[in-house]
């Protein structure tokens, strides 16, 4: 038997898929998307079979696949575990078997022949390409393992996620390994995989003019990615960026002159942002329509390409002290519910606390785990303000992400940070910081702004800022402000609110950036001027001048 014929790649498809139906027969190059996701995986002479259901609608990809003499396998919709396993056959135990996906078309026979001699150097019982760990481009992926390993978890789980996503009781109880190829391009905010309307005419474009879409290898197919619609213009950001929603919602930032921005901007930025890399958006119920503007502009397959971050409302003390425990709780879970509605979602990556002293209520608290027990959400967070809210914080350990301001002249945080960093050592903690550009001030020159800041010395943190930027070789302070935020060991991510599409990709080059090496950070910290602790807390500027 040749030896590519001792393994077996399975593509699974169905016509019924949630977010874009039908996609597996839209043409690519004139034949369907799973016609050609077959082919490219076949070019190197392996045996490949489509895997799809018995379902009446699914004919339409069976006659399909019998035009192209595409070999197929139909079995249980719903279980799709047991459709891998009878789709095997007879086939003996340590068989190789590959399990892609028919909306990720530009995986082919190189790519699986690298993967194969990489899994004979390396012992597991499946490896895995993931873009997210391994920095490729979303939808260059595959999983193997063998057929062994897929008869066992058939046979011993009846557990949902199993069931649906195949390989999950493997990875849990055998070993794993990740595999990142040498000739793919490290890409992880190119998306090339079909999961919306918008990423099938992006990835329909990648293969335009193209002479043999079949066999064209995915590195030479990705250097056409610069004529490819709804691209990313930067390279991968080493931590992407937070989009800060807040003036989606209501008019925000002590240098604003626009007010609030328009929900068809707020709606493109959003969708930029994704397109770019952006991992989380961050809102609040507090933050006015932010919220549902966010919902609205997710809708049609683009929420599952981020987290979503929001806050509990911000009850305020005699809120608190009129409830008893159990009206507390229904507080909390109304503000929840709410959320999703207003996000049209079912499931919230981080439900935070608005204020840090919302912790000291039991009830709060029990029912965040409640709701994170029941998988509506992944995360409990906390917004802090000061560095004693944020040591009290570090001490919760079902607090796993924690928002905080920082910024350039912010000397605050110093003493606490290697607290900080021990405390990351010991689990997983996420670190947002906010306000790194302290609501724009940083980049006026208007003393008026940093008067009614209570800054007594703007002229001189002009000057330093403008002088900095050059030496740093900066594009504008805006760009080191951000670097400096950005560049911290114990930050994973800035959160920036934008007013244009124009400020979003001014941000979203500032974080491309390389990092700022460690002496330039110490450099700064040492030579900043001094700025009063109170007017590093915008809750304690002046209204107006």
């Amino acid at each position: 038997m040749h030896p590519k014929f001792s393994s077996l790649v399975l593509i699974q498809a169905r016509l019924s898929s949630t977010r874009l139906p039908a996609k597996s027969i839209l043409p690519i190059t004139g034949v369907p998307l799973i016609v050609l996701a077959a082919q490219r995986a076949a070019n190197t002479g392996r045996l490949v079979r489509v895997v799809t259901s018995t379902e009446i609608e699914d004919n339409y990809i069976v006659e399909e696949l019998a035009k192209y003499n595409i070999d197929y396998f139909r079995g249980d919709l719903s279980n799709v575990l047991k459709r891998f396993c009878d789709a095997l056959g007879d086939v003996p135990n340590e068989t190789k078997v590959w399990r892609l996906t028919g909306d990720n078309p530009l995986v082919d026979g190189n790519f699986l022949d690298e993967m194969e001699l990489f899994c004979n150097k390396e012992a597991a019982d499946i490896y895995y390409s993931d873009a997210n760990e391994i920095g490729m481009p979303v939808g260059i992926s595959a999983e193997l393992t063998s057929a062994g390993w897929l008869r066992q978890a058939h046979k011993n789980t009846d557990n949902t996620s199993d069931i649906e996503h195949v390989t999950p009781y493997i990875y849990r109880n055998g070993t794993s390994l990740p595999f990142a190829s040498n000739s793919v391009p490290q890409r992880r905010n190119l998306k090339v995989g079909v999961d919306t309307f918008v990423d099938y005419l992006a990835v329909r474009s990648l293969f335009e003019s193209v002479a043999d879409p079949v066999n064209i290898n995915i590195q030479t197919l990705l250097s056409n990615s610069n004529h490819m619609i709804h691209r990313p213009n930067y390279k991968p950001a080493k931590k992407p960026m937070t989009l800060g929603s807040v003036q989606f919602g209501i008019d925000y930032g002590i240098t604003n002159a626009n007010g609030m921005v328009s929900e068809k901007e707020a709606t493109s930025i959003i969708r930029h942002a994704i397109i770019e890399g952006v991992q989380y958006i961050d809102t609040a119920a507090a933050y006015g329509d932010s919220e549902r503007v966010i919902g609205k502009s997710l809708t049609g397959g683009w929420s599952n390409r981020v987290k979503l971050i929001t806050k509990l409302a911000p009850f305020d003390r005699q809120d608190l002290a009129d409830v008893e425990g159990k009206c507390l709780s229904f507080m909390v879970k109304n503000s929840f519910l709410q959320s999703c509605v207003n996000l049209k979602v079912n499931h919230i990556d981080t439900f935070m606390l608005h204020r840090a002293d919302h912790l000291k209520y039991a009830q709060i608290l029990n029912e965040l785990m409640k709701l994170r027990n029941e998988g509506a959400i992944s995360n409990i967070g906390v917004s802090v303000q000061s560095p004693q809210e944020l040591e009290v914080v570090l001490k919760n350990k079902d607090v796993s992400v924690i928002q905080t301001p920082y910024n350039i002249l912010d000397y605050r945080w110093d003493s606490i940070i290697d607290l900080v960093r021990r405390e990351r050592e010991k689990r997983s903690l996420i670190i947002h910081a906010r306000s790194a550009l302290l609501q724009g001030l940083l980049c006026s020159e208007d003393a008026s702004k940093w008067l009614q800041a209570r800054i007594k010395n703007p002229t001189e943190i002009v000057d330093w800022l403008k002088s900095k930027f050059k030496q740093y070789e900066k594009m504008s302070v805006s760009d080191l402000c951000i670097g400096y935020v950005n560049s911290q060991d114990w930050i994973d991510s800035v959160v920036i609110g934008v007013e244009s599409e124009k400020n979003l990709f001014s941000n979203l080059q500032s974080i491309s950036m390389p990092l700022m090496p460690r002496e330039a950070l110490d450099e700064l910290a040492t030579s900043r001027p001094h700025v009063e602790a109170e007017s590093l807390n915008p809750s304690n500027w002046r209204a107006n001048v």
